[in-house]
């Protein structure tokens, strides 16, 4: 069953006005039904014509339906005359398991000081801008006032309040035990689906990465900045030219695909195409920071479920952001899309605390968990033109689960696909909050009896 349209997220400029249908062929009839559609008089792009192009051109290239044969689905173009009985004739033969419209997407993080009530407050009815040192430590006071009240005596709420001092590497590294160890991600290949890359950022000079534009009608660097954040916690530098260390996995290499465009949005043709071509590449991890909101009673999509399933079967770890749609305590939403299937690993996002970030969503609907957790608020990182910012985010949390899945990948050739997954839930260190919100645990990158 498809998940419904309710919750998409729009803007202007996301594109979505160009949106077409969703269509996944019956495993065993895909030819028939790409041949169904070519004698309709829809014409068919598939996506290894295009494997060798600098962009991807997802406005179909002159075509009608841009077919991604890795996963047997295509993405037609509306035109309800023709292609509606069409469908309907190939799902009653078996043709065709499903169809449903194409989505937005969008990138699932950003700075802090965008975020309502942070930046500022009200004082006797004027705006009054707050250090963000100060809003910091008062929120960690009142964090610990409530941990000696429920007896969290020597919980991991204190702990890490006074371990964290980001002189020498952020706490999220700290926090998932990744500057622990020899291990860097050499050898390991780790695609970053999202808003592009600035690879002529000082930290990067040197390093391995490859390209590749999927969204539509957008510019080939990163004008939003998300994925140059995103990039530099999963496979930063071990030195990075200023501040502390924030990159995970720094011998990596880096496979920037540009799904989201240049205002932070992207379609389900872009991010279906990023992945293709992330396993062409031979990607050992995928990360997307990026999703679409779902409701109470949402199903999952069944595209995406089948797409992480062939994913993991040639090897390849999917890990997905779960949602900035929460407003804690007062609200909790559910896992967005794609981050909800059962095969796209879901990450939710913890403070400095290791309580539920405010924002991050959770395991609302059944079979639609948070799989594990990662730093995701107050995260430091690198921005376009040799910049740095701390930004928070679902987003902010997924890079740190792809930076650490390629250290485990690199460890042993074993931990690929679904090995891989086990391994990273086997490393999970428990927290207090409930698996709904964190699922098995904070992501560690070493066990505890590991030295």
């Amino acid at each position: 069953m498809a998940k419904s349209t309710r919750g998409r997220v729009n803007a202007p400029g996301d594109g979505t006005s160009g949106l077409g249908m969703v269509v996944r062929f019956t495993p065993k009839a895909r030819s028939e039904g790409v041949q169904q559609l070519e004698k309709g008089g829809f014409r068919v792009a598939s996506s290894k014509d295009f494997r060798s192009a600098v962009a991807v051109p997802n406005d179909f290239d002159g075509a009608d339906v841009q077919y991604f044969e890795r996963f047997g689905i295509a993405i037609v173009r509306r035109d309800g005359e023709r292609l509606k009985p069409m469908l309907q004739n190939a799902m009653q033969r078996k043709v065709v398991s499903a169809a449903r419209p194409e989505r937005s997407y969008r990138a699932l993080g950003g700075p802090l000081t965008k975020r309502p009530g942070l930046a500022q407050a009200t004082v006797g009815g004027v705006a009054t801008h707050l250090d963000r040192d100060y809003l910091l430590g008062y929120r960690d006071a009142v964090n610990e006032l409530v941990d000696r009240l429920l007896g969290r005596q020597g919980a991991e709420g204190l702990v890490a309040r006074a371990a964290f001092e980001e002189t020498s590497n952020t706490w999220g590294l700290q926090a998932v035990r990744a500057i622990e160890g020899e291990l860097s991600g050499a050898g390991i290949k780790v695609a970053v689906l999202d808003t592009g890359f600035d690879e002529t950022h000082q930290d990067f000079v040197g390093r391995s990465v490859t390209k590749k534009l999927f969204a539509t009608r957008s510019s080939d660097g990163d004008v939003h900045g998300h994925g140059t954040h995103c990039i530099g916690t999963a496979c930063g530098p071990l030195r990075p030219t200023s501040g502390p260390r924030y990159g995970i996995a720094h011998e990596a290499e880096i496979y920037a695909g540009k799904v989201l465009g240049d205002d932070g949005f992207g379609t389900d043709r872009s991010i279906i195409a990023g992945m293709e071509w992330a396993l062409d590449e031979g990607c050992h991890v995928i990360s997307m920071s990026l999703g679409a909101a779902t409701q109470i009673g949402d199903a999952p999509s069944d595209d995406y479920e089948q797409i992480g399933q062939v994913c993991l079967d040639a090897g390849t770890l999917v890990v997905a952001a779960a949602g900035n749609e929460s407003s804690r305590p007062q609200q909790i939403n559910p896992v967005g899309s794609p981050a909800n299937a059962s095969t796209i690993l879901g990450v939710g996002a913890v403070d400095r605390s290791f309580a539920p970030a405010s924002f991050s969503c959770g395991g609302l609907n059944p079979g639609q968990e948070v799989d594990i957790a990662a730093p995701g608020v107050d995260i430091f990182s690198s921005l376009p033109d040799d910049k740095y910012d701390r930004w928070d985010g679902t987003s902010m949390a997924t890079p740190h689960v792809a930076g650490v899945a390629a250290l485990i990948a690199q460890s042993d050739p074993k931990f690929r696909g679904w090995a891989l997954w086990a391994r990273l839930i086997q490393l999970t260190k428990p927290l207090s909050s409930r698996a709904r919100d964190v699922g098995k645990g904070l992501l560690q990158a070493r066990g505890s009896g590991e030295v």
